[in-house]
């Protein structure tokens, strides 16, 4: 996936954000959420089906199996 999965990408997504982006109005990205706006209970629900999705649970099995994975270092 790393090597086609740009072309994949770019083949079915760009294709699919065109339109988005056009419709984008300066200011539309990077709003911050008002205090208190998120729904703590719908945030974790949401979070929870991500990771119960089917792809989730593949890929939580293959990183398991990737041991000799260096971890990333994390700026923070």
């Amino acid at each position: 996936t790393a090597e086609y999965g740009n072309y994949l990408f770019s083949y079915a997504c760009v294709p699919l954000l065109k339109p988005f982006m056009a419709e984008l109005q300066p200011g539309d990205l990077g709003k911050a959420i008002p205090e208190g706006a998120v729904d703590n209970a719908q945030l974790r629900d949401v979070n929870e089906a991500i990771r119960s999705h089917a792809i989730e649970q593949v890929g939580k099995k293959l990183r398991g199996y990737m041991t000799d994975m260096k971890r990333i270092a994390v700026a923070g």
